[in-house]
């Protein structure tokens, strides 16, 4: 419909002013269209509900909203390969949530690394025994 208006827009005789309106009435018409908008609306949630997941999962659920709401599935992209906000594993460095006690992936307890010294992490270390 939107394609049949601009053609029609295109063949309009500027000396005939009620056909020339009755385009517009009609173009006008197709654009304000509820369906149109209920469809527009509908694709809209959807890639921000997408976005919001993807940014979820590197920790950056209101970016991910934005950048889904605003280029869709572009924006799910740019989410993705954007730099994760969780806390990474001192000693694996991958991230786990912002809550864990326990790495995910390891199973470093978080608490009782971070009571250690700097001595302590090198003297851990350095288990070999010799030079």
């Amino acid at each position: 419909m939107l394609l049949e208006c601009l053609a029609q827009l295109t063949q309009i005789d500027t000396r005939d002013i009620e056909a020339a309106q009755a385009v517009v009435d009609s173009c006008l018409t197709a654009i304000l269209d509820p369906s149109l908008w209920i469809w527009a609306t509908v694709i809209t949630a959807i890639c921000s509900g997408v976005g919001a997941l993807i940014g979820w999962a590197k920790g950056r659920t209101v970016a991910g909203l934005v950048w889904g709401t605003v280029l869709g599935p572009i924006g799910w992209i740019v989410i993705a390969l954007s730099k994760s906000k969780l806390p990474e594993c001192p000693q694996c460095g991958r991230p786990n949530s912002e809550s864990a006690k326990i790495c995910r992936h390891c199973g470093t307890d978080f608490r009782k690394h971070a009571q250690r010294t700097v001595r302590s992490g090198l003297k851990a270390d350095n288990t070999s025994g010799g030079w």
